[in-house]
Order: structure tokens, then sequence, then C-alpha cells
């Protein structure tokens, strides 16, 4: 028995290609369909079974419409009292916080009254006052600005202050945020505020899931420090800094944004009051 040539196999492939795109079914079903034909008896059952199939598709259909409609007006109504509350809680944030401002301006004019406004003691008090954060003050000083790559985000986290949403790749976490502010305190900054979120002797700067947390307020990028005092030798410490120099590289090589810069007058908001539970005035001891 002799082997075929290549040309007789190449021949019965391409037949056999020809054949499977002619006749896509297997010839069983075709001998099948021909035994039966239209007239070939049909079972008893057959036409009970498909009635009764179609009964429960209708029953199925019929009853996951009724309970889609009738959870409707329960989750409605779930949603508009969750509103409700939403609004009503922020209505009372509001009373509260007006409520707080006119406290505050009742206590500064007792304070006033009560203290001669050339007195020492009042003097003292002012101080103190400046140094815990609790009045808004204004002045010049240098702002410095931390943006992270113009790359976008898919996570979005509500924040105080920024324009870009909180991501887990972003770059700029709560340890910049603090070495910029740290820098800041070390170059002789007298108030600082983090995107408006006035910093005290108490505050921290954390990083809590995916968001940075100063004072338990969440703030997102650009990161914007703003310090009040003397603006030149500011900006002088601060560009010689190795802080500076380390974000200097970073806008290079991860593309961040860092910029700083003097400015002749800034504003920075009061913080809120601080409850102390802890310290107290040492007897004879001096402040």
């Amino acid at each position: 028995m002799t082997a075929p040539a290549p040309d007789d196999r190449r021949l019965v492939s391409a037949r056999l290609l020809v054949e499977l795109v002619n006749n896509h079914l297997d010839p069983g079903y075709a001998a099948a369909a021909q035994r039966r034909g239209p007239d070939a008896p049909r079972r008893w059952y057959d036409r009970p079974a498909v009635v009764v199939g179609c009964v429960l598709i209708g029953f199925v259909l019929a009853y996951a419409y009724v309970y889609t409609h009738r959870g409707a007006p329960a989750a409605e109504k779930v949603h508009d009292g969750l509103v409700q509350r939403v609004r009503t809680a922020e209505k009372q944030g509001d009373g509260l916080a007006q409520r707080l401002s006119s406290l505050e301006a009742e206590l500064s004019r007792a304070q006033d009254s009560a203290l001669p406004k050339s007195g020492s003691l009042s003097r003292q008090l002012s101080l103190d006052q400046l140094q815990a954060g609790l009045t808004a003050v204004s002045g010049p000083g240098l702002v410095v600005t931390l943006r992270e790559p113009p790359t976008p985000t898919s996570s979005p986290t509500a924040g105080r202050g920024g324009s870009t949403p909180i991501d887990v790749g972003n770059i700029l976490t709560d340890r910049d945020v603090r070495s910029v502010v740290n820098e800041l305190w070390r170059d002789g900054a007298e108030a600082i505020s983090v995107n408006d979120v006035r910093l005290t002797p108490t505050s921290a700067i954390r990083f809590a899931g995916e968001a940075v947390l100063v004072d338990f307020e969440a703030i997102t990028p650009p990161y914007r420090v703003r310090a009040i005092g003397n603006a030149d030798d500011l900006a002088t410490a601060f560009a010689q800094s190795s802080v500076a120099s380390r974000y200097k590289t970073l806008e290079g090589v991860e593309h961040i944004g860092f910029t700083f810069g003097n400015s002749d007058h800034l504003t920075l908001p009061a913080s809120p009051p601080v409850n102390v539970r802890y310290a107290q005035v040492a007897k004879g001891g001096h402040r």
C-alpha cells in the first residue's frame, strides 16, 4: 500500500474544510429529524408540560413584579427618612456654630471690659490665645503647596480644601504634610494652617484609611500649608532646608506639584476651643 501523494493530502484537507463550512450539522441530526418527520406521534405529556412550564414562568414573573413594587415604597421611605435626618443634623450643626460664635463674641466683650487694654495681663491673654490658635490672625508669610501628579484617581473621598480625591495610589501622605509643617515651625512661623484647618499645640496630622486627617478633619490634595511670620526669613530658611530639596527631587522624578512663595497678606482662621483634660498649671510654676 502506497502513501497518498502530498497533493492528494492537500486536496482531501480542502474538501474536508469545504464540507465543514457548508454542512454545519452532524448528519445524525438530519437523520433523526427525518425519522420523526412532521407527522411523528407526540407523547401524551408534551402539551401539558408546555402549559405547566408557561404557568410557572408567568407566576415567577408576577411574583417578582409584585415583590419589587411592594418594596419600592418602603425603600423610598427609608431614603427620605435618612435625607431628612441629615438635613436636621446639618441645621442643628449650623445652629450650634452660630451659638458658639455668639458666645465667643460675648466672652471677648466680657474680657475687654474686665481687663485693661494696656495692661500686661491683657497682652499675655492675647498672646496665649494667639499661640493656642483660638483667634483668627493675619499677616505676611509663606505658602507651600503640594500636589499629586496629574494622573486620574478612582476612589473619591470627601475632604476639606482640596480638589483632587484621595486614592490608595497617591504619593503624598500625612508624612509629607507633617514634614512641611514641622520645617515651617522650625523656620520661625508664628501661626500655620493646612487647607484652612488651623494648627494648635495639640494638633495631630495622621493618615486614616485613605484620607489625611488634621485634627480629625479629612483634607485632600492639593495640600496648602500657609504660615504667618517674617516672609523673607521663612522663604530663605525653607528654600535651604532638606525638606524643600526632597520635594524638588520628587517634582522631577515623580512629577508631583511643589511650589512655595511669599505672600504679603495671609488670614488664618481660628481653631475650635480645645478642652484640656489632663494638663494643669503647676503650683508656683511659670507658664
